[in-house]
This record gives C-alpha cells, structure tokens and sequence, in this order.
C-alpha cells in the first residue's frame, strides 16, 4: 500500500488497469448479450404453447 501513496506514476497504472479491464468486460458482456438475443429472436415456437412466458 505505501508504494500507490507514495508514487502517482503507479496509482494511475493501476487506475488505468482497472479502466481497461472495466471497459473490456463491459465490451465482452455487450457482445454475449447481442449474440443471446440473435439466438433468441431466431428460434420460434414450433406449436402454440398455452401459458408460455413471452
């Protein structure tokens, strides 16, 4: 801990690490939402089911 206090140059790499992989996850979950839905959309009923979630 007393490096980060003591050293800007590391507080804003680690800054810039968490940035990153933040930006990188939400990226990451943007394009696995976006693949669930072309799936979903894709794949229709076969027979009218009484009482299915829609």
């Amino acid at each position: 801990m007393p490096q980060a206090e003591e050293n800007p140059r590391f507080r804003r790499a680690m800054y810039l690490l968490i940035l990153v992989l933040l930006a990188g996850y939400i990226g990451f979950k943007a394009w696995h939402l976006s693949v669930a839905f072309d799936a979903w959309e894709d794949q229709p009923l076969k027979d009218v089911v009484s009482g299915a979630a829609k």
